[in-house]
């Protein structure tokens, strides 16, 4: 049995018994299992299969996820879609009854916080009325959206005060928008050309958070989250695209829309003018979008050639040079759970202590 190919790992149950200071006899006192049986599974040599986790969930104090093995899927430091491919995924989406969207997947990865999107708008609009007929909105949505525009597509949503509101965009502008504002998007142009790449992605509201406050009360809630006093901040950001732009550097980069709430996250354009040897690496999640014709790339030292409309994901900590002019690239990033006093803790550990931390398949204390 290939240890690294099954969902639940027997690494972490050791982890497991070995936190909750059980030898393997006690645990299988605990679950109800042959003593020859439980070290099976804990050899790797007997598969943990969901029967057995249900069992043990139900008894120990642990989750599901505690059990699940890091190696599984395992990918790599980066991922990308090729335009092409991209086009292999269109769908067009009604609403209405009529055709209101053109979707597209761009990259995305099961280690990624981003769910993003290339979307073409097939509805035509003649004025900026956010009232129009024609437009069909929709709910809002959980997740945090960075868009950014290429052509003529006007943005319609909520405000602050519940009403209808219009920006009519255009190539290189951006906009932010919080979960759950509802809003929509049309096209200027007849031939319908403009799109968006609309990058939903998740931040500090991750599944485990929203698996926690379901299990709380409404008083609750209210107690913890809306008594509380925040500085009120705009849910919308729109930033129009400045289209003069002086730096004599290598690396030109644009800020995009950001907002407060969202405080660690970055939003940008970048554009190579000269060919450079700089390298970028840092603790965050980052998705990038093609905007040039071309764009030659080296990811932890092995050269990457890439077309417009081609995306990647890239994950944090992995080495990323742009060395050559004329790259124009869109990216997003997020901060990954790797923080200062993360990193801080894991230093603690100590380098002898490492393979123990990944690995250890052995009792906390030899008999």
């Amino acid at each position: 049995m290939n240890i690294k190919k099954e969902i639940f790992s027997s690494i972490r149950l050791r982890q497991i018994i070995n936190d909750l200071k059980r030898r393997p006899e006690d645990a299988s006192k605990d679950l109800k299992i042959k003593y020859s049986v439980f070290n099976r599974y804990l050899s790797g040599k007997k598969r943990i299969d969901e029967q057995f986790v249900k069992k043990a969930v139900n008894i120990w104090p642990v989750n599901i996820s505690d059990f699940i093995n890091p190696y599984y899927q395992k990918t790599k430091p980066f991922k990308i879609m090729r335009a092409k491919d991209s086009i292999k995924t269109k769908r067009v989406m009604k609403r209405g009854g009529k055709d209101y969207y053109e979707y597209r997947d761009t990259v995305m990865d099961k280690d990624a916080p981003f769910r993003p999107e290339w979307i073409r708008e097939l509805v035509h609009v003649t004025k900026n009325n956010p009232n129009d007929k024609s437009l069909m909105w929709n709910r809002g949505h959980l997740l945090h959206q960075l868009t950014y525009f290429v052509g003529k597509v006007n943005f319609y949503y909520i405000d602050k005060n519940n009403k209808k509101r219009v920006a009519a965009m255009n190539t290189g502008d951006s906009m932010y928008i919080a979960p759950y504002v509802p809003h929509t998007f049309a096209s200027w142009e007849k031939k319908c050309e403009g799109y968006i790449i609309a990058i939903t992605f998740s931040d500090k509201i991750t599944t485990q958070i929203q698996n926690e406050v379901s299990t709380f009360k409404n008083q609750k809630i209210k107690q913890i989250i809306f008594k509380k006093k925040f500085k009120k901040i705009s849910k919308v950001t729109i930033k129009k695209n400045k289209k003069k732009i002086n730096y004599s550097g290598p690396i030109q980069i644009i800020k995009l829309a950001e907002n407060k709430i969202i405080p660690s996250t970055k939003f940008f354009e970048l554009n190579v003018r000269k060919n450079n040897s700089k390298n970028f690496t840092n603790n965050y999640h980052q998705y990038i979008y093609v905007l040039s014709n071309q764009a030659k790339l080296k990811i932890e030292n092995k050269k990457v050639n890439l077309k417009k409309g081609d995306t990647l994901y890239l994950k944090p900590f992995t080495n990323l040079r742009m060395p050559t002019k004329k790259t124009k690239l869109l990216i997003a990033q997020v901060e990954s759970i790797f923080k200062q006093d993360t990193i801080q803790q894991l230093f603690y550990i100590g380098q002898n202590n490492f393979k123990r931390l990944k690995n250890d398949n052995a009792q906390w204390f030899k008999q």
